[in-house]
């Protein structure tokens, strides 16, 4: 929220409304994979957003294995790689793991341009 405070007033609702809808995006592939089969190895994964050949992927793992990896990742997949480039760890998508997550994509979205 500091951060919008420092732009001039007419970008900060946009700032905001971006903020929104990535948080919208995160918390519908969060239900998504409530719904979803899982692959074999018992994950599951969702498309949170796709741009250029970037990809934002969220992934539940197994609930077995060690208990102190978090449960969920977020991905940035570069189709043009074909491998992770970076990624986010998140245990329960609580608030502040939901602001690190949008802000994850905001990163990714800056990164778009610079990165194939």
């Amino acid at each position: 929220m500091e951060r919008a405070s420092m732009l001039p007033e007419d970008e900060a609702p946009s700032l905001d409304g971006c903020r929104d809808q990535i948080e919208q995006k995160v918390v519908r592939a969060y239900v998504q994979l409530a719904v979803l089969p899982d692959d074999d190895d018992g994950s599951c994964t969702v498309t949170v957003e796709r741009f250029g050949s970037l990809e934002v992927r969220l992934t539940e793992t197994p609930r077995r294995g060690p208990t102190n990896l978090p449960w969920f990742w977020l991905e940035l997949y570069s189709h043009g790689r074909g491998s992770v480039i970076d990624s986010l760890g998140c245990y329960e998508f609580d608030e502040d793991e939901l602001m690190a997550a949008v802000e994850f994509i905001r990163e990714a979205r800056r990164r778009h341009g610079s990165c194939h």
